[in-house]
């Protein structure tokens, strides 16, 4: 076992009697430190922790979506295409769970948004419409629930280019199946993407709206955005990942 990882194991346990017996896994400091991991990048450190906590309170809407968001970072990082549905499929059902023990927090709605967004991404066409249509919900009640929260924004953006760059034949399956989904345009997202920007600046917000003006066909506005985003410091587990995408689609359109 790792060094760091039972230095973290310990740091927890010691964490988790300090706070009591009762309620502890849901305290604002443990949960502060849950947080500093996955700000690190400590994800199987994060998920040990959850896991740990999850046995003891197995129906805490705070711990489930925390572990839903640590598992689409494992899964984001995984090598083999069926990993990395394992790790979505996981991440749902723990955001679900979170809906199902809290149905007024937002952030299990926006994690749910999220895996089942990651979800799509490496599903074949069928499984895409389908997600489709539940991420869009998943975003609208996160929405409604807090107007504020830039994350959310951020996926109804990419909601929107998604659905509008769908090829033909996910079209024809979305009529076939559902007789549609709701409407969607590249306009939209940038603006959602801008709304974001407004609430927090964050590399991934100009990243999208860079790549979004450059389908609209607004070449500065693209460069513009992309060099933003390669000009804030890193803050969070993927933004130097963000940067490298950044830098790529910037070297293409120079």
């Amino acid at each position: 076992m790792p060094v760091r990882f039972v230095r973290t194991w310990l740091l927890g346990s010691l964490l988790g009697l300090l706070l009591g017996k009762a309620g502890w896994a849901q305290d604002g400091a443990w949960l502060a430190y849950v947080d500093s991991l996955w700000q690190q990048g400590a994800f199987a450190e994060a998920l040990a922790l959850l896991n740990d906590s999850l046995q003891r309170t197995p129906n805490a809407a705070e711990l489930l979506w925390r572990r839903s968001r640590v598992r689409v970072e494992l899964g984001m990082r995984a090598s083999e295409k069926q990993q990395q549905r394992a790790l979505y499929w996981q991440a749902l059902e723990d955001a679900q769970a979170a809906i199902a023990a809290d149905s007024l927090n937002s952030q299990a709605y926006v994690a749910a948004a999220i895996a089942a967004g990651r979800l799509a991404l490496v599903s074949g066409a069928r499984a895409k419409v389908e997600h489709a249509r539940q991420i869009r919900a998943y975003i609208d009640r996160a929405l409604a629930l807090d107007p504020n929260d830039d994350v959310a924004y951020h996926l109804r953006g990419r909601w929107h280019y998604e659905v509008a760059t769908l090829s033909g034949f996910e079209r024809t399956l979305v009529r076939l199946l559902y007789g549609g989904l709701p409407d969607a345009s590249l306009e939209e997202a940038a603006s959602d993407f801008r709304r974001a920007l407004a609430i927090r600046e964050r590399v991934v917000h100009h990243l999208e709206l860079g790549r979004t003006l450059l389908r609209l066909g607004d070449r500065a506005g693209a460069i513009r955005e992309l060099k933003r985003a390669l000009a804030l410091p890193p803050t969070e587990p993927s933004d130097t990942t963000y940067q490298e995408d950044a830098r790529r689609l910037l070297g293409r359109i120079r």
